[in-house]
């Protein structure tokens, strides 16, 4: 039997999350992209359901837990920002599960490097999926673009951009049309727009490379053979660096390497969790 809920974990961490009855000992948290800041920031009562399929490989032994970034960032917002709050959350969680594994995505990587460094108590075992220690050279151009869209929310060149820089397949130019036309009518609007642009400047100042020895945590690094923003020379460069760190590369995939190719991420993610 399936339970989900929704609501808000300490440190104003809007969350979903989705379990098996009687499983989950362990807890599952991930800690999403530059996305979360785009959409208005509480998860629905039926959230929990929405989540399950897509993470329905990890229920028979996992609580599931999608764990937003608190809305209203403070200007400046960084890393010493993100674990002051991550860590209440990731306290609260760890009151219901004996142990915590995280999976960061893109930003939510970055995060969850500090978090496994400064917090080991915290988390058990680490997955950085299309992330790294930091973007790469030839992306900053392309984030301060969406910088710029986020300051005069233009929401849909926004979406637009990241499409692009996300998908390998017919997603990369259908998406930008439906963003452009109809879908500027429909698309959800975030809750605070400061929130986009003080997570990008995030992105475009973090740079974990000399902390990386210092991650005490088993970590995977996911990312995809053609990911212009953390590619494949940062990802191996960032589980090198981490003494027990291991990567896998998915070849032809962008920047959504863990959507894109969710079959062969799933299959690498549980044999890295189960060893």
């Amino acid at each position: 039997m399936l339970r989900t809920d929704t609501g808000e974990l300490p440190g104003d961490h809007p969350y979903a999350s989705a379990a098996t009855v009687g499983d989950g000992s362990r807890a599952l948290v991930v800690l999403p992209g530059i996305g979360d800041a785009m959409f208005p920031g509480t998860y629905p009562p039926f959230s929990g359901w929405t989540l399950a399929p897509y993470f329905a490989r990890y229920l028979d032994d996992y609580a599931v837990y999608l764990l937003s970034r608190p809305r209203g960032l403070p200007a400046g917002y960084d890393a010493d920002d993100a674990v002051a709050t991550h860590r209440l959350a990731l306290e609260a969680i760890a009151d219901e599960h004996e142990a915590i594994d995280v999976v960061g995505v893109s930003m939510g990587g970055l995060i969850g490097q500090e978090l496994a460094r400064r917090r080991p108590d915290l988390v058990d075992r680490l997955v950085l999926a299309d992330s790294g220690y930091r973007i790469d050279e030839d992306a900053r151009p392309t984030v301060r673009r969406l910088e710029y869209y986020a300051r005069e929310h233009d929401w849909a060149s926004l979406r637009s951009a990241l499409a692009v820089a996300m998908f390998s397949d017919s997603r990369a130019i259908a998406y930008p049309l439906t963003l452009q036309t109809v879908g500027r009518f429909v698309q959800p609007r975030p809750a605070d727009p400061a929130d986009v642009w003080r997570s990008l400047e995030f992105a475009l100042e973090f740079d974990g490379r000399d902390r990386l020895a210092e991650i005490e945590r088993p970590t995977l690094v996911f990312g995809g053979g053609r990911d212009p923003i953390f590619p494949p020379p940062i990802a191996r460069e960032t589980a090198a660096l981490i003494p027990d760190g291991t990567v896998s590369l998915a070849p032809g995939a962008k920047h959504a390497a863990f959507h894109e190719r969710k079959v062969t991420f799933d299959s690498r993610v549980r044999s890295f969790l189960e060893r």
